[in-house]
């Protein structure tokens, strides 16, 4: 006869059982087995990586159910340990996490929330028992040299929480993976191990897509969808010749969204057949504005009578939208006139195009040399599933991306060493420098009294306020040019950052964007966090910080890059204006934001110990 305990266990388990079986599939549960393997193996971290739309919540579902299902008979009876899951989305997006709430709804041990809450989940719902297990999705905005959402998280598994694990999730993850700095995944002792999560026969992604040659590479000259091109009358040709009823997604930067509007017009299309679907886009009336739920009940409904629509995006919005079996089904065309790397490509149009579903007939106009790259990796790591070798694998994907000459993998992966770091134990003194004054200078170049003063009473601050606004004044300026420096040794102590139209923003929220990464440090100063000044400065050239007094970052209309194939080379008005605003001053088409190099800290890192010098390295 079983105990009390016993059969109370046995209900418990049945119910987690059957959430499994009612609300994931068989490759989303040998995906999670998989990876739960991974940590009861030795890896407090696994990176588990997804195709697009393959299932992802599926498997973080799985993943909950599993490690419920690990505790034993008491532990799952006592209440107190019911939750023991927390399930992060890395975007602070609130219809994301809505989406990720429902999601998970069935497992009953998971909270869900985000890194902008994370302390306070944990502070609330964990008050008896930390969370045994942590799920990051979308990992990949996480990425970066410093970043620091990453920090908050190890630190906390390190110091306090030393029993919780960690898997990291996403379809690009890599730069996550392979970051550099202290934020780095394989920089921590986690034994960090990754696993490929392979779809079943049903599903279609950007391989089958590729393979099929539904993917048509648009030509750089052919980018911006506003402009005629070939590229863009063979997509309104393939809209006209499909007898039956669809819709096409067309990505633009925000700027263009009304205009692109207009030449669906133009093309034959009436005005209540195309949609925006956005926020607050400038150029565009609210009443002309669509929300998504909103646009697949027309889009459902046109469908429902033989009609076509278009639904018209901008750049942030790809990041985990799904638009569902049927809108996918009837799918005909997108076009994306990306131009960053694989991960913003992979992630946006095509990715939400991906499923369970067979439409061969869609076309997607996009970036195919990033498509291209992505199979060759996906194949590698289908092939390299069962054990992995991390150093093999981030060396392959530098071969593939040098290959199709593209920008990256992903985010900060450029930045990699190659060589493998040791592995470290034994703790060592090391100075570095605190963040001092900040100043936000609007440059006003085209005022003749302009005095910095008005803006910080820092004097080192008000003189690269001035050299810095003298330089985009030399050659009788302000002119728009490249490669804009600060020459002359007694310039040499400020550390200038020129940003143009291609790195000012790739929409990817991430810190690949000097707009994001800026605002992201200025936020973290006024909220007290620290950070080292070494974060922001990265001099290179036999260069040091100590070289080094103001980290000067400089928005400016006229900065222009030199890749001269760049569909956006230099700063729009309209984004000036933006970044005003985000910065609450008034508008201004250059701004200097200073760092100042504080006073020195000491802190401890650790160095290799003699008998692991020279063999080990975290990716053993």
């Amino acid at each position: 006869m079983q105990s009390g305990v016993t059969f109370q266990a046995e209900k418990h388990r049945q119910r987690v059982n059957s959430a499994l079986t009612a609300h994931t599939f068989e490759h989303q549960h040998q995906a999670a087995k998989r990876t739960f393997e991974k940590l009861n193996s030795g890896s407090r971290a696994v990176v588990l990586a997804a195709e697009m739309q393959s299932g992802k919540s599926g498997i973080a579902l799985a993943l909950a159910c599993l490690q419920r299902n690990s505790l034993n008979d008491q532990q799952l009876c006592d209440k107190q340990q019911l939750k023991d899951v927390l399930y992060l989305v890395t975007m602070a997006d609130t219809a994301l996490l809505e989406q990720a709430q429902e999601d998970l709804l069935p497992a009953r041990n998971t909270v869900v929330s985000n890194f902008t809450h994370f302390r306070s989940a944990i502070a609330r719902d964990f008050k008896q028992h930390p969370p045994k297990l942590i799920i990051i999705d979308e990992c990949h905005y996480g990425s970066a040299k410093s970043a620091i959402r990453y920090k908050g998280v190890f630190n906390y598994l390190e110091q306090e929480n030393l029993q919780g694990k960690v898997v990291f999730v996403s379809a690009t993850p890599f730069s996550a993976l392979f970051s550099t700095g202290e934020d780095s995944i394989l920089k921590h002792n986690f034994n960090t191990a990754i696993v490929f999560h392979k779809a079943s026969a049903e599903y279609r992604g950007i391989r089958q897509m590729h393979h099929d040659r539904q993917i048509i590479k648009i030509a750089p000259d052919q980018r911006n969808f506003c402009n005629d091109s070939l590229m863009r009358r063979q997509l309104f040709q393939h809209l006209e010749s499909f007898s039956g009823p669809g819709w096409a997604l067309i990505r633009v930067p925000p700027n263009n969204a009304q205009e692109a509007k207009n030449v669906c017009i133009k093309a034959g299309y009436s005005p209540e057949q195309v949609f925006i679907i956005g926020q607050s886009l400038k150029g565009v009336d609210e009443t002309e504005l669509t929300s998504l739920a909103e646009f697949k009940r027309e889009c459902e409904a046109a469908i429902d009578f033989d009609e076509k629509v278009i639904a018209i995006t901008v750049a942030s919005f790809r990041a985990g939208i799904n638009f569902g079996q049927t809108l996918k089904h009837h799918l005909l065309a997108t076009w994306d006139s990306t131009v960053a790397n694989i991960a913003a490509v992979v992630q946006a149009n095509i990715g939400r195009a991906c499923g369970y579903h067979n439409n061969n007939k869609a076309l997607h106009f996009t970036n195919l040399d990033a498509i291209s790259a992505y199979s060759e990796i996906l194949a590698h790591l289908e092939l390299a599933n069962s054990e992995p070798d991390l150093l093999a694998i981030r060396s392959t994907f530098e071969r593939i991306c040098e290959r199709y000459e593209i920008q990256g993998f992903d985010r900060g992966l450029s930045d990699i060493p190659l060589q493998a770091t040791p592995h470290t134990e034994e703790l060592a003194a090391q100075t570095r420098y605190q963040v001092g004054d900040v100043a936000i200078v609007p440059l006003q170049l085209d005022s003749n009294s302009f005095t910095p003063e008005q803006f910080t009473q820092n004097r080192q601050l008000q003189q690269a306020a001035n050299i810095i606004r003298d330089t985009l004044l030399d050659d009788e300026g302000p002119v728009i040019k490249t490669n804009r420096a600060l020459r002359g040794r007694d310039r040499n102590w400020i550390k200038a950052q020129w940003v143009n139209g291609v790195s000012f923003d790739d929409f990817s929220n991430s810190m690949s964007s000097a707009r994001y990464r800026t605002l992201h440090y200025l936020r973290e100063l006024e909220e007290g966090t620290h950070i080292d000044y070494e974060t922001l400065v990265n001099p290179g050239g036999g260069e040091s910080v100590e070289d080094k007094s103001v980290y000067a970052v400089i928005f400016s209309v006229y900065n222009l890059s030199a890749q001269v194939e760049k569909f956006k080379r230099a700063i729009e008005l309209y984004e000036m204006e933006e970044l005003c605003a985000e910065l609450g001053i008034e508008n201004d088409n250059s701004i200097a934001i200073l760092f100042e190099r504080g006073e020195k800290t000491e802190c401890f890192y650790e160095t290799p110990s003699k008998e692991k010098q020279g063999g080990s390295s975290v990716f053993d």
